[in-house]
């Protein structure tokens, strides 16, 4: 379960959006206010857990910690179900192939909707201070979906736990792989919204009707599973903090109504509002007996943003 931080309209602002089809500037202004809101959360950066990057490597297949001790990168081959590819996991030690595994990303209910995928590298992993325990690293898996004028984009993270030494067993031993969570990442959606002269000239020249969705997260001090005697080689995982914003521009923006019927739009609603519908803070718990993250997202708020 995620233990939800209410917000009001307090806690989220505006920005102006760029004239035409480049939404560089509104994302721009987004990523401002979501930055802002991050950092009014209330709990400090883990002591036990931390965040690091990954950066690619000379031959930019692999992303690697800044030691080269650890080294991730992704391979494909056929599915079983003869449809597209599953992604391989491939995991690098001290420069040498530790262990590959076929990660099963899950189905999505967007996945019908034709566009393609790709996955990547999550450039972050979350680690003990003593880089020895079981830590996390990441897949984001993009889908793209195009639309006539417009289109729409949207990231998952799926987090992956690596356990180095499974068991307490001897060093050498290939390190154990589980998925434990998949949340939604980043989310960007425009939908064309001027189909004659005179919706130009309502709209003031800006004709898309457009959605935002980002996402950060980042390990808490607490740790939210405890090992015990029985749970030798588990290793504990950090609870993780998960700060979600969603705008839409303009702020009566609703796919459910056709905008050429809308009135026309005044100077004042020419700037990007927040959706508090799908804008929350919460906080993710690691269950130990199911080896998973107890994730439970505002989907019904959300939806618009996250199905492309």
């Amino acid at each position: 379960m995620y233990h939800a931080k209410p917000l009001n309209k307090g806690d989220c602002g505006v920005g102006s959006p760029k004239q035409g089809n480049d939404v560089t500037g509104i994302r721009t202004s987004f990523s401002m206010i979501f930055a802002m809101a991050v950092t009014l959360w209330p709990f400090a950066a883990s002591a036990d857990f931390r965040e690091s990057d990954l950066k690619a490597d000379p031959s930019g297949q692999f992303y690697c910690d800044e030691t080269m001790d650890w080294c991730f990168g992704l391979a494909q081959k056929p599915s079983n179900a003869g449809e597209g590819h599953t992604p391989l996991l491939l995991v690098l030690r001290d420069g040498k192939e530790v262990t590959r595994q076929e990660i099963i990303l899950g189905k999505r209910r967007h996945d019908g909707n034709g566009g393609w995928r790709k996955t990547g590298i999550w450039p972050h992993r979350f680690h003990d201070p003593q880089r020895r325990g079981a830590f996390l690293m990441g897949i984001v898996t993009t889908t793209t979906v195009g639309y006539s004028g417009g289109g729409a984009s949207v990231a998952m993270l799926s987090l992956i736990r690596v356990d180095p030494t499974p068991g307490n067993n001897p060093t050498g031993t290939p390190p154990v792989l589980g998925m434990v969570a998949t949340v939604p990442l980043e989310a960007s959606k425009m939908i064309r919204a001027c189909f004659s002269e005179h919706d130009v000239i309502d709209r003031h020249q800006v004709c898309h009707d457009e959605y935002d969705f980002e996402a950060s997260i980042t390990p808490l001090s607490d740790v939210g599973a405890q090992v015990g005697d029985d749970d030798a080689g588990q290793g504990n995982m950090p609870s993780l903090r998960y700060v979600a914003r969603a705008s839409r521009f303009p702020p009566n923006a609703d796919l459910g109504t056709d905008s050429s019927v809308r009135p026309q739009l005044s100077k004042q609603e020419m700037v990007r509002a927040a959706d508090l519908s799908c804008s929350f803070d919460a906080v993710f718990r690691f269950d130990h007996k199911a080896e998973e993250y107890e994730i439970d997202l505002p989907i019904e708020g959300c939806e618009i943003y996250l199905i492309p």
